[in-house]
């Protein structure tokens, strides 16, 4: 019987950092060392070792060197990971038992795929360990999928390695990715002006609580299609904490009715009849500039959210809501299928909300992406009706 400490998965791991966001198009610098970063399985044997410049915006993921078994490896139970932040001057090392009875859980889970080479296959809904660095130490880690789900599975603060410099690190013994000792020549290469590297150089640091608390209190919403969309088939939500969940058809009436709680939404994907039972894809972004590299400006969501359900904190999130807390993100689809306007509605509050870059295409039967044709019967049945033992 396969248990968490036994069984075998294919999964990998990857990694984001935080942005700068008094300089939309500079890059936080961080970079892990080439030696003291372990995945343990739990009994205590090394599953994985890696090496990552950490190149994605937050919540994405950049891969990196090294990693499990392609083939299959036990589930981590321990984690040691140690990187170098330019911006900071800082070595951080984190050391942490990991919650391998939810990774079990979660890397369990299966969904349908909708993109190949996974379309109209079963497959994981998670195999992703993401590792989110955070400024002063914070670490977030996520559980991610090439399903487009990715769920939260805990916070952590790395500890700083005091004494240590990038010279008295490279000198250390043999360094195969050794680290740059001029930070500000690291910096400059990231494409932070030189205002920027003058700010820093007087102390500036990015605000730890914007990734670690800000972007994920939730509220309790749903989404709604209203005009020319009659009836939604499948969603996919990305929201601003990180998460993201892709509802398929079999799951779209609990979602209809399940009383639930989200950070505000940052994107979304529709799949939707009109009237006609004509069959359209619908993409649209709630921001329209960012923040930092990749990092979507929430500002006009959040005060539309404040607006209508109250401020809350992260401690709210524990919240479980009933009917009558409900709001909905409603998206107006126009006649012509390309006019989207958006609403936060709770009862007869409603306020508009930012609508950014769209992009709309209509569908043959059944199918999910602009020129695919019409799947099989099997894959059709599997679509709708969910992988075996779909609740």
């Amino acid at each position: 019987m396969n248990t968490p400490q036994t069984a075998l998965f294919t999964w990998d791991v990857d990694f984001c950092k935080y942005g700068i966001d008094i300089d939309p198009r500079a890059g936080a610098r961080v970079s892990t060392l080439s030696s003291d970063n372990i995945l343990w399985d739990a009994d205590g044997l090394e599953v994985a070792r890696f090496y990552s410049g950490m190149g994605a915006a937050w919540g994405l993921g950049s891969r990196p060197m090294g990693g499990p078994n392609p083939n299959g490896a036990k589930l981590p139970q321990r984690l040691l990971f140690t990187y170098y932040d330019y911006l900071e001057d800082r070595f951080y090392q984190l050391k942490t038992e990991l919650p391998i009875q939810k990774l079990f859980a979660l890397f369990h889970s299966t969904t349908v795929g909708m993109n190949a080479p996974y379309f109209g296959k079963v497959h994981p809904r998670y195999q992703t360990l993401r590792i989110g660095v955070a400024p002063r130490g914070n670490v977030m880690l996520w559980a991610a999928g090439n399903t487009n789900n990715q769920i939260e599975l805990g916070t952590y603060r790395a500890e700083v390695l005091e004494g240590m410099t990038p010279k008295s690190y490279n000198a250390g013994g043999v360094r195969p990715f050794p680290l740059r000792e001029d930070r500000w020549e690291e910096l400059s290469g990231g494409r932070a002006k030189p205002a920027t590297i003058e700010r820093i150089k007087a102390g500036w640091v990015p605000d730890p609580s914007y990734y670690m608390r800000r972007i994920r209190v939730k509220y309790p919403w749903r989404f709604k299609l209203t005009g020319a969309a009659s009836r939604v088939t499948e969603i996919t939500s990305y929201e601003a904490n990180g998460e993201s969940t892709a509802y398929g058809a079999w799951e779209m009436g609990l979602y209809q009715t399940l009383n639930t709680m989200h950070a505000p939404p940052t994107a979304a994907f529709f799949w939707y009849h009109d009237s006609t039972g004509k069959r359209h894809y619908l993409w649209l972004e709630f921001w329209k500039k960012e923040r930092a590299v990749s990092e979507a400006d929430m500002t006009e969501m959040f005060a539309a959210f404040e607006q209508v359900l109250g401020k809350r904190t992260l401690e709210d999130n524990l919240f479980a809501p009933n009917d009558a807390d409900m709001a909905t993100v409603e998206v107006h689809v126009g006649e012509d299928f390309q006019m989207i306007a958006a609403s936060l509605v709770k009862g007869a509050v409603r306020v508009p909300l930012p609508v950014g870059r769209t992009q709309h295409f209509e569908l043959e039967p059944y199918a999910y992406w602009d020129g695919n044709p019409t799947p099989t019967p099997e894959v059709i049945k599997l679509f709708q009706e969910g992988p075996p033992n779909a609740p």
